[in-house]
């Protein structure tokens, strides 16, 4: 299994179902391809009520970009970074994401944030 196959595996089923709590659902998954290869992945969640996408980005290749977990507020366009955990600071079975999970849903200016019930631009909150 590829770093991207595993990503798409897990962090579905770690993010998913507490999003889906949120009012979220999973528009789609994208893959993106480099050569032939598959480079990144990009899951996109949606939440029309509270006007809010998360995506949850996994770039582990020919970057330093990592896994981001991005919020934007699709009234404004303007966008936070929650979270960002360079490549190299990933663990190979992936288990840096239980470790973000808690970090986001235990923080009460991520959960307002996810929920709608306010928004600070700030474009990066914490790395």
């Amino acid at each position: 299994m590829t770093k991207i196959e595993s990503f798409d595996e897990k962090a579905v089923t770690i993010f998913k179902p507490k999003l889906e709590q949120f009012g979220y659902y999973l528009d789609q998954i994208k893959t993106i391809e480099l050569n032939g290869q598959k480079w990144a992945t990009h899951h996109y969640y949606i939440n029309s009520i509270s006007k809010r996408k998360i995506v949850l980005k996994q770039e582990p290749y020919y970057t330093d970009y990592g896994f981001s977990f991005i919020i934007y507020n699709t009234s404004t366009d303007e966008y936070n970074i929650l979270c960002n955990i360079p490549h190299e600071d990933q663990d190979r079975e992936d288990q840096f994401l239980n470790t973000i999970f808690t970090k986001i849903f235990s923080n009460k200016e991520f959960i307002d944030l996810i929920n709608g019930d306010r928004w600070k631009n700030s474009n990066t909150l914490t790395s």
